[in-house]
């Protein structure tokens, strides 16, 4: 069965944007150089929030998933969809199960922080891969919020960059 993946950069100090909501800090890391390719290649389906689904379209570029399908969990109209893209208000088990409708390959959480912790929360992720950016950014949008269970991770592997980032790569056993 395919996994179901986290794959999030973060700041040294826990945040996944600043506190305007912007990743430009990200900006100086090519994520190619970190496996990104690989990793893409083997994710069929995609799964996000509203948030995060507005913040990449609003980069003005080609939308960077063509041709996988993506589920934005969302309890408003989106408007114009790309091609592929399904907006689901029925949550992230429904979107899950969606998505392993479509694919067999890997399913990724891009998140936001809600849709992250909702994952975590309702058991359905297999593995997290945290990158931890060389950056402090003091506040910020944070990883995750208030957790109501502490999943235990087992260590899977760890990965270090000559610029700084460090991947770190953990197994959630269910």
């Amino acid at each position: 069965m395919a996994r179901v993946r986290f794959y999030v950069a973060t700041s040294l100090d826990g945040f996944i944007a600043d506190r305007e909501g912007s990743v430009d800090w990200l900006a100086p890391y090519d994520a190619r150089l970190y496996g990104y390719d690989k990793f893409i290649d083997e994710v069929g389906a995609l799964i996000m929030g509203r948030r995060t689904f507005e913040l990449i379209s609003a980069i003005g570029e080609d939308w960077p998933y063509a041709g996988k399908p993506v589920y934005v969990l969302t309890s408003s109209s989106l408007g114009d969809l790309p091609e592929g893209v399904t907006t689901t208000t029925r949550g992230i088990r429904a979107a899950l199960q969606l998505a392993r409708e479509k694919t067999r390959n890997d399913i990724w959480i891009v998140g936001g922080a809600v849709t992250m912790q909702s994952a975590l929360e309702e058991r359905l992720v297999d593995m997290v891969e945290i990158f931890l950016v060389p950056v402090l950014l003091g506040a910020g949008l944070n990883l995750l919020n208030d957790l109501t269970i502490r999943p235990t991770l087992a260590f899977d592997g760890i990965e270090a960059f000559p610029d700084g980032v460090v991947k770190l790569r953990y197994l959630v056993p269910r």
